[in-house]
């Protein structure tokens, strides 16, 4: 005989089974919160990652346009470029408000707020529960201090040097805004190098006047243009956050290997602040000519053809006949020089520094070569160890290796064969220079 179970047993609180729905059912139900608050906070992080951005897009914008005499309410342009990236009702948002503010000096900040209205709450509860979502950001436009350096010789003659006009003119253009904060500065080599513009604000009509006005002529004296590019009066930034400090940059443009330097040399007993210049593989050294001269007293001063001793009497080296003219030797001071002298040049190794007639253009054409290549670079690297960047822009035969080795990396250096497409280089780099310039 089957008995009934007592009625207590039949009561599913009292049933394990039962117990086991039970509880299965409350982890659901609370799993199922924890998971729509998950969700609810991720889309709370969305929000404010959206709105972080538009902010920072916002400040950015301001401070670029922070001397634009076209816009006159900064703080309204500012406003709407936030709005613009996040509208009412971006991820389930309400209005978003937006506060602009400067101080004074350049830096922009803006400040924004918005309301997510929580899907959760109002599932569940039937209300419109909403959570407040704030961001803040700011923006400041760094000053500059710019060096065009530019290779106007002989070989630019024709269409190069007319793009190179355009293209250096167009460039300094893009900075019109700021020339009451920023100071440029122009310099420009062939055989020599000259100073058009110091570094100095008010630059854009000086050196455009000064860039309309460029020829072309001479040699490639690089090693000298880079040194004389250091010794322009750059602010002194030590003990500068990096974050704080003016942007300083060489835009250093060539179409050639550098053919010249600059030393010291003696010809009938008188000392020479002179320039060594390669010429189809032979060496000429042009004297009496002191620093700054304008380029033709390169072309026109005396040309000695020979090394020696440099003396007038009591000479080792006797007199040559140049062109029907008796010229002495010329002493090279260099030759003695500890790191660019004879001995650091192989096939010129061990010669006497006062050789008479060294054989031209081997060895003497070869090493010149040589010392015009190390001293461009090795002034390069004195730029950049005192925090300077150099953007190298190369054209037509130029040692694309050699214009490497002179610039700050990789994503410094351009190169065309065709010189139209300079103005298009120049420009890259302008706005390059005004994004890295918002900090």
């Amino acid at each position: 005989m089957i008995r009934n179970a007592p009625k207590e047993n039949r009561n599913p609180l009292r049933n394990q089974h039962g117990a086991y729905i039970l509880i299965t059912g409350i982890a659901i139900v609370v799993l199922f919160g924890f998971a729509a608050l998950g969700i609810e906070v991720g889309r709370w992080y969305a929000i404010q990652g959206e709105m972080s951005k538009a902010i920072d897009g916002a400040a950015f914008a301001g401070a670029k346009n922070v001397n634009n005499p076209n816009i006159t309410d900064l703080h309204g342009f500012v406003e709407q470029v936030a709005q613009a990236n996040f509208p009412p009702g971006l991820l389930g948002t309400d209005t978003p408000t937006f506060v602009v503010s400067d101080n004074g000096n350049g830096k922009i900040t803006v400040q924004g707020t918005t309301n997510s209205i929580n899907s959760l709450s109002r599932v569940v509860e039937g209300s419109h529960a909403t959570t407040a979502i704030a961001a803040d950001g700011s923006a400041k436009l760094r000053n500059a201090e710019i060096a065009l350096v530019l290779d106007v010789s002989g070989s630019m003659g024709g269409s190069p040097i007319s793009d190179l006009k355009d293209g250096a003119k167009s460039f300094v253009e893009n900075f019109t805004d700021q020339e009451a904060d920023n100071r440029f500065a122009l310099l420009t080599f062939a055989t020599g190098v000259q100073n058009p513009f110091p570094m100095d604000h008010g630059y854009v009509s000086p050196m455009t006047a000064a860039i309309n006005g460029l020829s072309a002529g001479g040699g490639t004296n690089a090693e000298d243009a880079l040194a004389q590019s250091l010794t322009l009066p750059w602010s002194d930034q030590s003990g500068v956050p990096a974050n704080e400090r003016t942007k300083q940059v060489v835009i250093f443009f060539s179409d050639g290997n550098p053919s010249a330097f600059r030393g010291q040399f003696k010809h009938e007993g008188i000392n020479y602040d002179g320039v060594a210049a390669l010429d189809g593989g032979y060496v000429n050294v042009y004297g009496s000519m002191g620093y700054p001269q304008p380029q033709a007293s390169y072309e026109n001063s005396i040309k000695i053809t020979y090394t020696g001793d440099g003396k007038k009497s009591g000479t080792a080296c006797p007199q040559k006949n140049i062109s029907g003219q008796l010229y002495y030797s010329v002493k090279w001071y260099i030759f003695q020089d500890s790191s660019y002298g004879l001995n650091s040049f192989g096939p010129t190794y061990g010669m006497n520094p006062e050789h008479c007639a060294i054989t031209n253009p081997t060895p003497l054409g070869d090493y010149v070569n040589y010392l015009v290549r190390q001293m461009a670079i090795d002034n390069a690297q004195s730029i950049k160890n005192n925090g300077i960047e150099i953007y190298t822009i190369g054209l037509g035969n130029i040692d694309q290796n050699f214009l490497s080795a002179l610039s700050s990396g990789p994503k410094f250096v351009y190169y065309t064969p065709d010189s139209s497409e300079l103005e298009g280089i120049f420009q890259q780099i302008a706005n390059i220079l005004k994004l890295v310039l918002i900090s």
